[in-house]
């Protein structure tokens, strides 16, 4: 029976020396926290528009695409808007042209003095002539010499007319004067601002919170929707500062999340780690130079990324809590990233729907009104559907 019981004694006096060993060992190459959180980027829908809602069609839980519509507004106002800068346009248009045969209507009117000019020239010369051996009085030579120099300056004034409308034309084509140009930006801003009247989700993911209602009458800027990307969250996991000496970038972690339990265990990495504590970035700092000072063992943000596509079959929610453990072994990454970040973000392709529609629109307008018995309307029709794609060079 003792040596029974010695025996007994042995074997736990051993498990639990062994267990001892390999938590020292283990820890001495890992570290470990359950104060671990899923984190992502939340996206916040605005408008950009001043405008009653018309249309919402998205709620809390829905997913929606990249560039789906979520919600419309009204949009009277811009449409009014539109409408008359599009009226604007074709005025311009109109009166530009009209610039253009002003020119022509100069040029034959500078012919017409110089034609007049060069006969009261002729029959000065004539005069003086008549005058100089006795066949006319000096009266009328006097007079000839006179209508020499009122037609002169008929045809200086007609030629500084020709100038004058030559610089209000322009020698470009008609959609590339400056007048027609602006008018032609202005319906472009507006046209936009239309489309802007539709709001479109600008990344794929889920609706967390729906801040909007039909009817509601909203200012530009105000939030709408919040979505999530439940395929691009990352680890806060928030360690002690006492377990950061052998933290490395690149090191392997494994995840274990409360939602999935052990069943679930999730593979990543070492991203990086904060560049201060929780408290240095408070709104209220903590002030330690008093007299009833106490230390706290400081936790410092440490961001970990998940390894492969296994979050996609096992989303988890923002703020779920999460255990990790580090592999603290491998020392051949640096403490911090010491290279430019080469990751951005970038929706503009989402709202190339404002725009679009805007140049045929604008050359539509152009062509509808350009002067029929111009003789350069194929040139100048040409020439705006350039304008229209940003290629035109003004004519040399």
């Amino acid at each position: 029976m003792r040596r029974l019981s010695a025996l007994t004694l042995l074997i736990v006096s051993l498990s639990v020396i062994s267990y001892l060993v390999v938590h020292y060992l283990d820890s001495r190459t890992t570290v470990s926290t359950d104060n671990a959180y899923i984190a992502g980027s939340i996206t916040t829908v605005s408008s950009q528009l001043d405008d009653m809602v018309m249309w919402v069609g998205a709620d809390a839980g829905d997913f929606v695409a990249a560039g789906q519509p979520v919600v419309r507004l009204d949009g009277g106002t811009p449409q009014n808007k539109l409408a008359r800068a599009k009226s604007e346009l074709a005025t311009t248009v109109q009166e530009v042209a009209a610039l253009k045969q002003r020119v022509q209507r100069q040029q034959a009117e500078v012919r017409q003095a110089q034609a007049a000019y060069e006969l009261a020239r002729n029959e000065a010369q004539r005069r003086n002539k008549l005058a100089a051996r006795g066949m006319v009085s000096k009266e009328e030579r006097d007079i000839a010499v006179l209508r020499q120099r009122e037609a002169q300056a008929a045809l200086e004034t007609a030629q500084q007319m020709l100038a004058e409308a030559t610089i209000k034309a322009g020698h470009m084509a008609i959609a590339k004067h400056p007048r027609v140009e602006g008018a032609a930006a202005l319906v472009r801003g507006i046209f936009a601002e239309v489309n802007k009247g539709t709001i479109v989700a600008p990344v794929s993911g889920h609706v967390a919170k729906s801040l909007v209602s039909v009817g509601d009458t909203i200012k530009a800027g105000q939030p709408l929707l919040q979505l999530v990307q439940l395929d691009q969250t990352w680890v806060e996991a928030n360690l002690k500062e006492t377990q950061l000496h052998n933290l490395r970038l690149g090191q392997p972690v494994e995840i274990i999340s409360d939602l999935y339990g052990e069943d679930v265990v999730y593979h990543g990495k070492v991203l990086g780690t904060g560049t201060g504590t929780g408290s240095a970035f408070a709104l209220l700092p903590a002030q330690n130079a008093t007299g009833n000072w106490l230390k706290i063992v400081q936790r410092v943000p440490v961001r970990i990324v998940f390894s492969g596509e296994q979050i996609l079959g096992h989303p988890l929610p923002l703020g779920t809590s999460l255990r990790v453990k580090i592999d603290t072994s491998v020392q051949d990454g640096p403490r911090l990233s010491t290279t430019p970040a080469t990751h951005s973000s970038d929706v503009s392709a989402v709202y190339n729907y404002w725009r679009a529609g805007a140049r045929e629109m604008v050359e539509t307008i152009i062509n509808d009104n350009l002067p029929t018995a111009q003789g350069d309307k194929r040139a100048d029709q040409v020439a705006t559907k350039q304008f229209a794609a940003g290629q035109l060079v003004a004519k040399k």
